[in-house]
């Protein structure tokens, strides 16, 4: 029975080999194969609407200003790791015109929270399947059951154990918006406690981490998710989980720090790098694992501007809903008072 689902995977991978120039859903640029040595490249990066309040309807400052030095790296595939808009239904159009048809490489994304807002783009569907040579890209939408892997995500995934196990694959890449992997992690969890999450769980420490564990005795497994609060204190988290099984955040915040993660795949080697959009010095990639994050991580509240004070005051006072709530306020004073008065 195991040798019969061996082969109809084998079967299956030589039937799909037709569609592994995929095109991208939001350019229609299409992956261009692996070159003579099976090198390619790829640049992950995430939460391309930049700052959460960005009300302007375009991507990330640092995003637009870094177009060019992103398609001069001559990679096969920009990888969006979620929050991709900030309002899909309102943004989609500016996105196209000063992002999309600028950009010289396909683009995939991972959907986050916001990219589920509204209708534009949502016929497009997950989980999502890219092949480079003997690697695996899979794309997943941890949106749709709150952080849970199932229904045809998690029969994708099973699919994907099996044709690894059958050593049909070298290495595997699994992109998603959140970090189901550090949910209920003791030493991640609190590293990425401001994000994207579900309430009670998900299924990925008793559905999903079996199968991590069958891919990685014959295959590396690196799983890349994009949901990282705003006290993120770098644009990539990089932690080698166990053996042959890495996990990794990687996302910009329209701030100075703003990197892409940059991986360049051999047949037998393979190199991170990390690439400034603000011409900014970068440590090497390794070096921003959980020990580092836990050193270096940031409050996500900013510092009270004491010269800023006389002006919240008057836009507090002159604000159209101060007068209801003077008049809320000295109501309920009044209740109170005549409580007090009756009873006492």
């Amino acid at each position: 029975m195991r040798a019969g689902f061996h082969w109809s995977v084998i079967v299956g991978c030589i039937l799909g080999s037709s569609v592994l120039a995929q095109p991208s859903p939001f350019n229609g640029r299409v992956v261009p194969p692996v070159d003579s040595s099976g090198h390619y490249r790829l640049v992950f990066s995430g939460h391309f609407h930049g700052a959460s309040d960005n009300a302007s309807g375009y991507p990330a400052a640092t995003l637009l200003a870094g177009l060019e030095l992103i398609n001069g790296l001559g990679a096969h595939a920009l990888v969006s790791t979620g929050d991709l808009f900030l309002n899909p239904d309102r943004d989609s159009a500016r996105y196209r015109q000063a992002f999309f048809d600028r950009l010289h490489l396909p683009l995939f994304n991972a959907p986050g929270n916001h990219d589920k807002e509204g209708r534009a783009f949502g016929s497009v569907a997950y989980p999502q399947r890219v092949e480079l040579g003997k690697d695996v890209l899979l794309l997943l939408d941890t949106e749709r059951d709150n952080s849970d892997i199932t229904g045809d995500q998690l029969i994708a995934l099973e699919r994907l154990t099996g044709e690894v196990e059958a050593g049909l694959h070298r290495r595997v890449f699994i992109v998603s918006h959140r970090p189901v992997w550090a949910e209920d992690d003791a030493v991640y969890g609190p590293l990425f406690s401001g994000n994207t999450r579900s309430l009670t769980g998900c299924n990925y420490r008793r559905d999903v981490w079996p199968l991590l564990n069958r891919m990685a005795t014959r295959s590396q497994v690196f799983w890349v998710s994009g949901s990282m609060a705003g006290g993120a204190p770098a644009s990539v988290f990089f932690q080698p989980h166990a053996p042959n099984i890495t996990f990794i955040q990687t996302a910009i915040r329209n701030e100075l720090r703003d990197a892409v993660l940059v991986m360049d795949a051999w047949p037998d080697s393979l190199r991170w790098d990390l690439v400034s959009l603000t011409g900014q010095r970068t440590a090497p990639v390794e070096s921003h694992d959980a020990a580092w994050w836990a050193a270096h991580r940031r409050s996500g509240a900013k510092p009270f501007q004491w010269r800023l004070l006389p002006y919240l005051v008057r836009t507090t006072v002159t604000h159209r809903a101060f007068p209801w709530g003077v008049l809320a306020g000295a109501l309920l004073c009044w209740l109170v008072r005549f409580s007090f008065r009756r009873w006492w």
